[in-house]
């Protein structure tokens, strides 16, 4: 669904304008649940977590969180199975290679049947030498958040989001992209307009590259670029904000067949509405991450370790002017297929280091199966999956266990209303994927989300700091959260989308904020021209 990728979408309430923005579009639904989970065995591994990382808590609350995924689950499976028919010829519904980066690095459209001078830029680099061509796209989205900051305030406004680039490959060694964006928000009364809801022409992607992605054993990026690693659980462009992400980078690809190494050095973009962006000075990324799709059957194996370091005269989300920040990630993801149509995706890292005069000791798990019904007419995918970041137990002692997420396309990854990050989490998720004809997506998702721990902040899905720890709370429980997407592609050019999601305030939102529930409907149109 190439033609729905490339959204880059407004921040919410908690959201920075340092980077740690949370992401993806729409088209992702079957892609970022990439590998969803058999409801029994995620259910096992997600309770046993949530069970031992805080016992004395936990086990009073077990029973009813256990009653509702096993309920949910239980309707969504008698769905599933009620909707199979005899299609012999209908293939299981992946939603995506597993391994694969979601990311859409390419603004054109190529291949036959342009749709003629209804897409000019399109219809343009028909005309134009193989080696100059053009690409150019606009999406339009109208949301609505209602409990901003869980109390009676509402705010509805557009955001609308227009990209051109031009790509330029005299040579099979040589290409040089550039990408310009302007992102706006109209009609806004209490979300800003500045970034990630508005930065008015700016210079997106700006990069040289040496050598082929697709041939030989190497090519060198130098410049300004979009990252796109795995699920982009770590590292990713956060598409689904307005402006999204890039960063500044020297960057070396080693390919050959089964293998991808990627080594780099970067540092974030700090956007400024008004100004050319410019990273950070002394926040930076290294890393190595690497891609084996041979090592294990049937499954890509992605072993990565990054090293980041930030300023400690900077406040950053991620620092939460802690000071200096020296930290090691060490982590690895595998996603593959299992028989009789179930899949997988399972992803955990661990980090060490210093921030200020705290030593790091966080770790985080994302762990998930799913099961596609192949000969049901729309292909039902019943999915759950449990997800767990760890949090600062004792804010007075020498050991910082908040779980930084990096730079994450975190749009989805907890919740679709993206009210919390991967920091202090629990989260469990449970539901369906369905193909409706050729053109038409439906998700449906239940999530139920707790804190870590208490003794830790909540931490919106930016990585910033959202609501501070609570000292005089009774319960970790967040609340349940309720989705409802659909999509619609009408050709590789254009596509539609819209939905509902409703968080359902629990005990700790109600003690530690005014406890309003939060909605938040959408829709949107993507033209790629």
């Amino acid at each position: 669904m190439n033609a729905t990728y490339k959204f880059s979408d407004d921040g919410k309430s908690q959201r920075s304008q340092y980077g740690l923005f949370w992401p993806d579009s729409v088209r992702h639904l079957r892609r970022n649940y990439e590998i969803r989970v058999g409801t029994c065995i995620a259910l096992k591994i997600g309770m046993s977590t949530l069970t031992s990382v805080n016992p004395s808590e936990q086990s009073r609350h077990t029973p009813k969180v256990v009653q509702r995924i096993l309920l949910l689950a239980t309707v969504l499976v008698g769905n599933a199975i009620a909707q199979q028919a005899a299609d012999a010829t209908a293939s299981a519904f992946v939603p995506g290679t597993p391994g694969a980066s979601h990311a859409s690095t390419d603004l054109r459209v190529s291949g036959p049947d342009s749709g003629g001078w209804l897409y000019p830029i399109t219809k343009l680099d028909e005309y134009l030498p193989h080696w100059i061509q053009f690409g150019a796209q606009f999406r339009n989205r109208v949301e609505s958040e209602d409990g901003l900051g869980y109390a009676p305030v509402n705010d509805v406004y557009d955001l609308t989001q227009l990209r051109v680039g031009v790509y330029i490959q005299p040579t099979s060694w040589l290409e040089l992209v550039g990408v310009t964006q302007d992102s706006r928000v109209f009609f806004n009364h209490h979300v800003a307009t500045a970034p990630p809801y508005q930065n008015i022409w700016d210079i997106r992607e700006a990069y040289l590259k040496l050598g082929s992605s697709t041939d030989g054993w190497f090519d060198v990026i130098a410049g300004r670029e979009m990252f796109s690693f795995g699920d982009e659980r770590v590292i990713g462009p956060s598409d689904w904000l307005n402006m999204g992400r890039t960063f500044d980078t020297v960057r070396l690809d080693l390919h050959h067949s089964g293998v991808n190494v990627n080594i780099f050095a970067a540092s974030v973009i700090n956007a400024i509405d008004g100004q050319i962006d410019h990273h950070i000075e002394g926040n930076n990324l290294y890393g190595i991450y690497s891609g084996f799709s041979r090592l294990v059957p049937h499954a890509t194996l992605e072993p990565y370790l990054l090293w980041r370091v930030a300023p400690g005269n900077v406040s950053l989300p991620e620092t939460v002017g802690h000071g200096h920040m020296n930290e090691v990630t060490g982590g690895a993801r595998v996603a593959g297929r299992l028989p009789v149509d179930f899949d997988y995706d399972a992803e955990m890292n661990k980090q060490t280091g210093s921030l200020g005069h705290y030593s790091i000791d966080a770790w985080a798990g994302h762990w998930n199966v799913g099961h596609t019904f192949m000969n049901a007419p729309i292909q039902p995918r019943v999915f759950a999956e449990y997800n767990y970041a760890s949090g600062t137990k004792n804010p007075n002692g020498d050991t910082w266990g908040t779980h930084d997420q990096i730079y994450p396309s975190s749009h989805d990854k907890m919740d679709f209303a993206d009210q919390f990050g991967w920091r202090n989490i629990q989260d469990i998720r449970a539901g369906v994927d369905q193909k409706v004809g050729k053109k038409w997506t439906l998700t449906e998702m239940f999530d139920d989300f707790w804190l870590a721990t208490k003794n830790d902040a909540v931490y919106g899905s930016s990585g910033a700091l959202s609501i501070a720890a609570h000292p005089g709370a009774t319960s970790n429980h967040l609340g349940s959260e309720l989705d409802l997407i659909a999509e619609y592609k009408q050709n590789r050019h254009i596509s539609y989308g819209f939905g509902f999601c409703h968080l359902f305030t629990g005990q700790y939102l109600n003690e530690a904020t005014p406890g309003k529930d939060y909605n938040y409907p959408f829709s949107y149109a993507t033209y790629i021209f």
